[in-house]
């Protein structure tokens, strides 16, 4: 058995060398591009499955300042509904390489303007728009979204005359290029056939007002905390919630950097980390929600510090109660209508 394992890995290793080796004609180079080509579009006109679910895809986990990761986005899905969340940087490639379907894409909502959260709102409408969306991409968010779209808007004005002109008019129509923006407050905020989006107001300041979302769908629900610390609000919001997916920052992992930022005399990252810990929630603070309110599953995202190493991992799942999990991009949650099942799905 030693031996025909040794042979098996052997043989493995020596079919390995030749492929890569053939890839240096270029015949064969032509054969895997097409090949590569054929099975990308078999799989964009498949599509997602696309079952009577409320789903959620994680396009982006991470805090700013960090790699690894692609920074804060959450898809929202249903049968006939597609919204985000927010739309960091690397979000965008997240989105591709889930294959949603960005020609169905009906809006994004934004919790608060800090960078990391719209950081690609234009390579998003900008892949929605070339994949045929039929609207305007709507921009839902608190006071001040008019002047964040506005300034897209006039950024990538050249950006769109080009396209426009080199593809046609037919193709990209020129108003469908633009996002429109629409300034909303606490409160049911869309009604959209069985999807009902709830707004509510959340602690980050300065950057207030800052929103996190409610979404509701047939019977399950899923509550996006943006940042934010853990307030009466989110109690109040989250309570009887299927899904809460809350930012979460490991107070022993970022007051370690601080100190160690101090120590080597880096003064301008020490107090960046001290800063950060008074604006977003602790992890012992989302963990005392599962004793304060009744809560199906939470998920931990915008991840502060990003963990890197399996070490800084193990940080945040200290002491974590059973229906809670640590989210990472591409993590799709699935709630079924009218139901009580919670489906977890690690890529």
């Amino acid at each position: 058995m030693k031996k025909f394992l040794i042979y098996l890995v052997a043989a493995v290793v020596i079919l390995g060398g030749l492929l890569r080796f053939s890839l240096e004609f270029e015949g064969m180079q032509d054969t895997a591009i097409d090949q590569m080509a054929r099975a990308a579009m078999k799989r964009n006109a498949e599509g997602l499955p696309n079952p009577d679910a409320l789903r959620v895809f994680m396009c982006g986990t991470a805090s700013p300042l960090g790699v690894g990761r692609a920074q804060a986005c959450v898809a929202i899905l249903t049968p006939t509904h597609f919204y985000l969340v927010d739309v960091g940087a690397g979000a965008g490639a997240e989105i591709q390489r889930a294959n949603l379907p960005l020609e169905r894409l009906q809006g994004v909502f934004l919790t608060h303007f800090h960078s990391d959260h719209i950081a690609e709102l234009y390579e998003v409408n900008l892949g929605s728009w070339v994949r045929g969306r039929p609207e305007p991409m709507r921009v839902f968010g608190p006071r001040g979204v008019k002047s964040v779209i506005d300034g897209i808007n006039d950024t990538y004005e050249l950006d769109r005359g080009y396209r426009i002109e080199h593809h046609g008019e037919d193709l990209l129509p020129g108003h469908l290029g633009k996002l429109v923006h629409r300034t909303i407050d606490e409160d049911l905020v869309l009604e959209d056939g069985d999807l009902k989006v709830t707004a509510y107001i959340a602690e980050h300041d300065p950057a207030s007002p800052a929103l996190g979302y409610r979404f509701d769908y047939r019977g399950r629900s899923v509550v996006i905390s943006g940042d934010s610390n853990v307030i009466d609000e989110t109690r109040r919001v989250s309570d009887g919630a299927d899904l809460l997916l809350h930012d979460a920052l490991s107070v022993p992992l970022v007051t370690t950097m601080a100190k160690a930022a101090k120590q080597a005399g880096a003064e301008r990252l020490s107090k960046i980390a001290t800063d950060v810990l008074d604006y977003h929630a602790s992890v012992q603070s989302i963990v005392a929600l599962n004793d304060e309110i009744d809560i199906g599953m939470v998920g931990y995202y915008h991840l502060v510090p990003i963990p890197v190493t399996i070490v800084q991992q193990k940080f945040f799942e200290r002491n974590l109660p059973e229906n809670y999990v640590v989210t990472d991009d591409g993590d799709w949650f699935e709630l079924p209508s009218n139901s009580d099942e919670i489906k977890h799905i690690r890529p």
